[in-house]
């Protein structure tokens, strides 16, 4: 009798740890537009350290490129969009843990990151600069020689400059491109690794600082992502991704926060 007591104690006790766990699975399996409509909401990761593509107006609002594509998604499925604002180191593991759907987060696809995560065809672009003052000698990569050079963590352009960059580069990681950026600005570094629209809008805000884009580093075409379960949103992503660049919605969203339309050759695969 006593034995039959202590299993169905254990028993009790390992109960509300089995209802977490299934829990925890059934929230973290894969999502559908199916489910996405039922919830009545879409769950959506943007980065707003990354103007013109995510940045918070005045009166804290998530506003940009990002923002205006993922509400448009949104209201394909019928359902408003909820806006998560993340940094770039957060939007791989929001996306693992359940907390968004998928990231529309000016994320480029990688091979290292294509082992984590599903890519969709490209949404946006931009090209990767070199940004540093406008009285700065550099011109080229082998300036940065001996140069502190900010680049957020976890980015391509971290990786294209720990590839690129000569000996003797000194990389520094920040969170963001608005935290580089501004490291650039008060001379904690000598130039950063950043987005061309992203440090044309900090040149243009901070006309004081007197910073310029000095060189192209490479060219990065963005995709939205979800995780490596979710097939069918990959699929309905894909589908309205190239939708949306067919009847101009891409292209108008493209003009209104950067100035001119999608790049004419951006990849679609």
């Amino acid at each position: 009798m006593l034995l039959r007591k202590r299993l169905f104690a254990g028993a009790a006790l390992a109960a509300p740890a089995l209802f977490t766990s299934a829990a925890q699975a059934q929230q973290n399996g894969p999502i559908t537009t199916a489910d996405i409509i039922k919830r009545g909401k879409a769950r959506i990761g943007v980065v707003t350290g990354a103007p013109p593509f995510g940045m918070v107006d005045p009166q804290g609002n998530a506003i940009g490129y990002d923002i205006d594509v993922s509400n448009l998604l949104a209201k394909y499925l019928g359902v408003p969009a909820e806006i998560s604002s993340l940094t770039p180191p957060s939007r791989i593991p929001a996306l693992e843990s359940g907390k968004v759907d998928f990231l529309c987060a000016t994320l480029g696809a990688t091979p290292e990151r294509a082992r984590t995560v599903m890519f969709t065809m490209p949404y946006s672009a931009f090209r990767m600069m070199i940004m540093a003052k406008k009285d700065s000698q550099i011109a080229k990569l082998e300036d940065l020689v001996g140069k502190k050079v900010g680049v957020p963590r976890g980015t391509p352009q971290e990786q294209a400059l720990v590839r690129k960059a000569p000996k003797g580069t000194q990389i520094v990681r920040f969170e963001d491109d608005a935290t580089s950026a501004q490291a650039l600005i008060v001379g904690q570094i000598d130039a950063c690794g950043i987005p061309d629209t992203i440090g044309g809008e900090v040149a243009k805000t901070r006309p004081e600082a007197g910073l310029e884009n000095k060189f192209l580093l490479f060219n990065q075409p963005n995709c939205m992502t979800v995780r490596k379960d979710q097939f069918e949103l990959r699929q309905w992503l894909q589908n309205t991704i190239y939708f949306m660049k067919g009847n101009g919605e891409l292209d108008e969203l493209s003009t209104k926060w950067t100035g001119s339309p999608l790049p004419a050759d951006l990849a679609v695969f």
